[in-house]
């Protein structure tokens, strides 16, 4: 059932699609370099219009004139090269050295981790300022019975 549907969809469309234009006589071919032509004037019409326009109210103009070589195809292949050069050299080095870019960057994991150095102290469970176990359950126990222990 679906592939009749399918079917008819696409005779639809191909009845819509635009169709391709091939001048087959001479006719044709004089029709379609006038247009080319008609339009090629109208634009550059458009660009004296625009020039004289700017010349009169004494502003920058738009379309300048090009002087000297245009640049080849050779050539833009080379600027291209370069520039993707320097973009992969600095994306190489910042993975070598191992850079940070952004964030906090002197921090390992992105913040300071809060540890449990002298907490032990901190709630009067001991006077040693060194990471001991009385530190990990310092917090909790001092939350618990609400007094320090001395």
């Amino acid at each position: 059932m679906a592939s009749k549907f399918f079917k008819a969809g696409a005779k639809v469309f191909e009845y819509l699609k635009p169709k391709p234009k091939v001048n087959e006589t001479k006719l044709d071919k004089a029709k379609s370099k006038l247009a080319i032509a008609k339009q090629k004037t109208k634009g550059s019409k458009a660009k004296l219009k625009q020039t004289l326009f700017e010349i009169e109210n004494k502003m920058p103009l738009t379309f300048k004139k090009k002087s000297g070589k245009s640049e080849s195809n050779k050539e833009a292949y080379k600027r291209i090269q370069k520039d993707n050069t320097k973009v992969i050299k600095g994306m190489i080095d910042k993975a070598v050295e191992n850079k940070k870019d952004g964030g906090r960057m002197g921090l390992k994991d992105g913040s300071k981790k809060s540890g449990f150095g002298a907490q032990s102290v901190k709630y009067g469970l001991d006077k040693n300022y060194g990471v001991t176990k009385a530190d990990k359950i310092a917090k909790f126990v001092s939350k618990k019975s609400k007094k320090k222990f001395i």
